[in-house]
């Protein structure tokens, strides 16, 4: 099989050693060959047509001749292709033998996997002394691995050309890889896949067999829409690759310099060039001293990114979509690159030309300049005055008018014949009656004209408003102050956009540390959340487990109720963090109002007058019950403990009245209107001014000690905001404070409010209970046994999976914890969807951070979420509502 196909090369080897015989007899003192005396030799598999060889050699040159002193290296071409045999290697050997003896080669750079297994066999025999660099393999068996050698690892990049290929089409549905026997497709196309899991869920990826020439043109016809090629051989396709690109109506990619780049659009490629220039610098390194097993293999020569210019015109693709750093090739070259000799030669001539045609015109005109000069210096004069936008005058040193433009009279409402009569003293009481500090400005006017060198500037404001910017300053003509010149510019738009600039900075701020604030109360809250869970469940457990006359029932019901209130506490911190907007309902406020007021007459100090105006026809809002009754409840309960014992007015009024202009310009998105106004007043102690900016802020309090969290008015703030409205506070000492909730109004139907259902209870249906917190998940699995459940507790998301798939049909229904590590609520959920198991789905969490995850939950079938803590009465009633779900079909058929 080896030989006859051998005969070719064997003859070349012949003839070559023949050569040098000849030569070596017929030069006197002849023992050298041809080639340069070089320390470096590079052997490289190929042939010297290869492109890929020849890349590789020109690095490795490049890198070499850098070097001081530069070197330039043998190079060997062994066109060692696949079969060459045993034979053949015993003929190269021997003729390296003959070659290269009694030379000094220090450092072998051996390309391609046959030129590395030839050094790897023959060094000891050929080159005892060198040492040696690998390249263009894409691995090296460690074990083979000799104390003279290192090498370059050659790694391609199809996951990168991906990427390439996902930015310049991001409409890509269709990625097909052509494949060959060697299997290069299908590794580069589980390269891609590892490196980026989830692009399999956006583009659909096709390995087509690709071994022949005609199977690769016909692999890339008939394309679907939205499809891309990528190429992973080089050397079949090297010579069609132009031909191929017609054939293909899809952008090609491809992973190898310069191989595939006649055809490619582009693509993250392996460049030959790069591989032999790091292999030289290996070299060099060797050369320099350092041992070969202290120099690790390198892995990582940085790939090309480009792409083709006229691929990108063909199919559309615009250069904003190129990555940072991504080469252009065959960039069409500019008419300054393709004719600069041309432009540069033309630009001299044009440019001595028109210095002959200014010079001819500077002489004319310097003939005409002695003419015009005092008219145009008047008509420049003039023509400045009347065009700029400040005022200006003009007086001489004795305070007589000399000039001024019409801007002057306008900003001033002077009278052109008080302007004309040129005093400046019947100037200025013309206007003082206009300004509002008129004595200041006339005594700074007479100051100045006893300091005539003296630059001035100052504001000046007007009575109606209007701020100019004055500003004074001396003539000088030859050294000597011969006048002055005022102007003044209009700066009313500028003082007032930098009022309402500081204003909306302020603003900002304050919002920007509620925010801050709220974030903070809202991680709290969710971890607090989860402890009294466990407190309130075992609590009620325990209780249930004594009989009534037990003495530590009423310790028990002391627990709950600091749990109960802790958990208020953590419902207002949760209000005030503003995370989930709450379920709202179109509602009156006069009802909320009524009952409200009755729970505070209860409390409320005899020798306070409490007080409502609810008048009909006020129009109903779309709020929360709970929040709108809460938020009324902490501002009326501040304003009794504003008012101590008494005596007092506490007021409470409903209206549809107009906001302020101000509060109207901050919420653009109010309709025009009245909207639903709900005021609280009372005749307390008031609020100092510097605390009326603080008094919405969490924890902030001017409560004694022990008397007060500082929430409220935090929790009422929130509550507003979430329902895209604002509350205003008006307060002045020892006489009151006016709160006042604006709110938009609807022209919705009042809903009714559902009547709460009673506790129902189990019959042995199995429940499976997911929960990371082992607290919570013991309390909500005793509950669930008391109300007649079966139940399984799973500490993490993993388990459960586990526990689905041994026994898909035994569960009635999964109560998991939202937040959980690893795997969370909702990745469980879409795991037990992805099976295709409907079973009904029950979440609890003690923080909900947005309306997105909550929408994102209802998607995917959870019936419900249940907010940490729970009650029984809760938690009975949402596990009831998703085995009705269940069963509802069932009954149905």
């Amino acid at each position: 099989m080896g030989l006859p196909r051998q005969i070719p090369r064997l003859i070349c080897i012949f003839a070559t050693v023949a050569a040098g015989c000849q030569l070596h007899a017929q030069t006197p003192g002849a023992g050298r060959p041809k080639d340069p005396d070089s320390p470096v030799l590079v052997l490289i598999s190929r042939n010297v047509s290869d492109p890929w060889a020849s890349a590789e050699v020109d690095g490795m040159r490049r890198a070499l001749a850098a070097a001081t002193p530069p070197i330039t290296p043998i190079v060997e071409y062994l066109d060692w292709q696949t079969g060459s045999g045993a034979g053949y290697e015993e003929k190269l050997a021997a003729f390296y033998t003959t070659k290269f003896a009694n030379r000094n080669i220090r450092v072998i750079i051996a390309a391609e996997n046959a030129a590395v297994d030839f050094l790897l066999r023959r060094r000891d025999a050929l080159f005892p002394q060198a040492q040696a660099v690998f390249c263009g393999i894409p691995r090296f068996d460690e074990k083979k691995r000799q104390p003279w050698c290192t090498g370059v690892l050659e790694t391609s990049d199809p996951a990168g050309t991906f990427m390439l290929a996902r930015r310049l089409q991001p409409n890509l549905e269709h990625f097909i890889v052509l494949d060959d026997s060697t299997g290069a497709g299908a590794t580069a196309k589980r390269m891609i896949e590892t490196t980026y899991p989830g692009a399999s869920d956006r583009v659909q990826f096709e390995l087509r067999k690709a071994d022949t020439v005609q199977e690769t043109y016909t692999a890339v016809e008939d394309l679907p829409p939205h499809s891309a090629v990528l190429i992973t051989k080089s050397r079949l396709v090297f010579k069609v690759m132009g031909d191929l690109r017609d054939h293909c109506m899809a952008p090609i990619y491809g992973t190898r310099a310069p191989t595939q780049l006649p055809g490619i659009l582009g693509g993250s490629l392996l460049d030959g060039e790069r591989q032999g220039e790091v292999a030289a610098r290996f070299a060099l390194r060797l050369l320099a001293g350092e041992r070969p097993s202290d120099i690790p293999f390198e892995s990582g020569v940085p790939h090309r990114l480009v792409v083709d210019h006229g691929q990108m015109q063909r199919f559309g693709i615009p250069f904003s979509n190129l990555p940072p750093g991504c080469e252009v090739l065959n960039r069409p070259p500019t008419l300054w690159e393709k004719h600069k000799h041309v432009l540069l030669a033309s630009g001299a001539i044009i440019v001595v030309l028109g210095g002959l045609v200014v010079g001819l015109l500077w002489q004319l005109q310097q003939k005409r300049a002695a003419v015009l000069k005092l008219d145009r210096s008047l008509s420049t004069l003039s023509t400045t005055f009347d065009s700029i936008s400040d005022g200006v005058l003009v007086v001489d040193k004795s305070g007589k008018v000399a000039g001024y433009n019409e801007r002057f009279l306008a900003q001033w409402a002077i009278p052109r014949e008080v302007a004309a009569g040129k005093d400046d003293t019947e100037l200025l009481q013309s206007v003082l009656d206009r300004l509002r500090d008129s004595d200041g400005f006339l005594h700074r006017v007479r100051e100045l004209y006893t300091l005539p060198e003296v630059a001035s500037s100052e504001l000046i404001e007007f009575k109606d408003g209007r701020v100019l910017e004055r500003d004074s300053r001396p003539q000088v003509q030859g050294g000597e102050v011969v006048g002055r010149v005022w102007s003044f510019r209009d700066v009313t738009a500028r003082r007032r956009a930098e009022e309402e600039r500081e204003r909306l900075s302020a603003q900002l701020a304050q919002s920007q540390k509620m925010e801050a604030l709220g974030t903070l109360a809202g991680g709290v809250a969710h971890d607090f959340n989860n402890i009294l869970t466990g407190i309130l469940g075992f609590s009620e457990l325990a209780m249930h487990q004594l009989p009534d006359s037990h003495p530590a029932v009423a310790e028990l019901q002391q627990v709950l109720a600091a749990a109960e209130r802790a958990s208020d506490l953590v419902r207002q911190i949760l209000t005030f963090s503003r995370k989930r907007a709450p379920e709202k309902k179109v509602i009156s406020l006069e009802p909320i109002v009524s009952e409200t007021l009755k729970l505070l007459r209860a409390t409320t100090p005899a020798a306070i007058d409490l007080t409502a105006e609810l008048p009909p026809g006020v129009p109903p809002v779309l709020a929360s019950p709970t929040q709108m009754q809460q938020a009324l409840l902490n501002l009326c309960t501040n304003a009794v403990h504003a008012m101590g014992r008494g005596p007092g007015k506490l007021r409470v009024t409903l209206a549809a009245s107009e906001p302020p202009p101000d509060l109207r310009k901050e919420h653009p998105q109010w309709p025009p209107g009245p909207l639903v106004c709900l005021a609280v007043s009372n005749t307390g102690h008031g609020i100092e001014p510097a605390e009326l900016a603080r008094i919405f802020e969490p924890f902030f309090t001017t409560k004694e000690a022990g008397s007060g969290t500082g929430l409220g008015l935090a929790v009422v703030h929130g509550i507003v905001e979430i329902h895209a409205g604002a509350v205003t506070v008006q307060s002045e000492l020892n006489k009151g404070t006016v709160f006042e909730i604006f709110l938009p109004p609807t022209l919705a139907a009042i809903e009714e409010l559902p009547v709460p259902p009673a506790m129902p209870a189990g019959h042995g249906e199995k429940i499976l209970v997911v929960d990371d917190e082992p607290v919570v998940a013991d309390v909500t699995a005793s509950l669930l046994r008391r109300f007649g459940y079966e139940v399984t507790i799973c500490g993490g998301g993993e388990q459960a999976l586990e526990l689905l798939a041994a026994e898909p049909t035994a569960w009635a229904l999964i109560l998991s914890d939202l937040n959980m590590p690893r795997l969370t609520g909702l990745d469980l959920v879409r795991r037990v969807r992805a099976a295709g198991n409907d079973l009904p789905c029950l979440l609890a969490t003690g923080f909900l951070d947005s309306a997105e995850t909550e929408a994102e939950a209802r998607s995917l079938g959870i019936f419900e979420i249940l907010e940490k803590p729970f009650k029984k009465e809760a938690l009975s009633q949402a596990v009831a509502a998703g085995l009705a779900r269940r069963r509802q079909p069932a009954m149905a058929g």
